[in-house]
């Protein structure tokens, strides 16, 4: 982010007057979905360095997409996105946060309790995250519902159909967010979500737990994480197990399952319902 010395001015696009654009012209012929993913994060990053461009110019009308810049403004809106909500909120969610995840529990346990649905698609960084992990137990008892993807590929919240707030930077809490009201992006980045949910797996009850007789202790946690995608190195220093008993437990949970692959085998540990 920039110094603290001046005034910072979210700057304003009119997505109106550019959209056409910036849209595919025909998204149908794109036959991978992740293909139309890369193009939308495209299309969002070419909206956000054109605004970045545009400061200290004359604001445009329509107010359809605003750059943020600074943690406060950020978090606000963040808030008020939430507060608005009346029907569903949508998020993308991994580390690194602006603030820690326990300050804005309250706000969705609030929101739950209003009747507002939240679902949420989790990283597999989370895993590794006990800022995270220390409030998912509470806000899945509340109705939260959560599914886990390998990798998010940004961070993302949805207010019903209205609103969306974004983040385009992969690693750093900083630089650069959008705020995105109702506009062909906006639509785009709903259709987004909902491709990342169809790919993703459910998250299992949390705190983690070995339950299940026909398991070991550790196996759900293993086949939860092979499912988002995690290394052995990760699953070792997650479980704090050693790396020869995470090669040997993966490939007898691979081959109990008929899995070919390490993804395969937490899709079909999820499918019959052992996370």
């Amino acid at each position: 982010m920039g110094d603290g010395e001046r005034t910072k001015r979210p700057a304003v696009y009119d997505d109106q007057a550019t959209q056409d654009e910036r849209v595919v012209e025909d998204e149908e012929t794109l036959a991978d979905p992740l293909d139309e993913l890369d193009a939308q994060l495209s299309r969002l990053r070419s909206v956000a360095d054109e605004l970045r461009g545009s400061r200290g110019k004359a604001v445009l009308t329509g107010n359809q997409v605003e750059l943020i810049e600074d943690g406060p403004t950020l978090l606000r809106a963040y808030e008020r996105l939430q507060e608005e909500a009346k029907r569903e909120v949508r998020v993308l969610d991994r580390p690194p946060y602006v603030t820690p995840p326990s300050n804005q529990q309250q706000l969705e346990l609030d929101r739950l309790r209003a009747g507002v649905c939240y679902r949420a698609i989790y990283g597999t960084e989370v895993f590794e995250s006990q800022d995270i992990m220390g409030v998912l137990p509470e806000l899945q008892s509340a109705g939260e519902v959560s599914r886990v993807l390998a990798q998010v590929p940004m961070k993302m919240a949805v207010g019903d159909d209205d609103t969306a707030l974004i983040g385009l930077t992969k690693r750093a809490v900083g630089d650069y967010h959008l705020l995105i009201r109702s506009s062909g992006l906006l639509d785009g980045l709903i259709a987004t979500f909902e491709m990342l949910w169809a790919l993703s797996i459910p998250m299992p009850a949390l705190p983690f737990s070995g339950d299940l007789t026909s398991l070991r202790p550790a196996d759900r946690d293993i086949l939860l994480l092979l499912a988002g995608g995690a290394t052995d190195d990760k699953i070792s220093r997650h479980l704090r197990i050693s790396p020869r008993t995470t090669q040997r437990r993966v490939r007898a949970l691979m081959e109990s399952l008929g899995a070919q692959t390490r993804f395969q085998a937490g899709v079909q540990a999820a499918r019959r319902r052992w996370i």
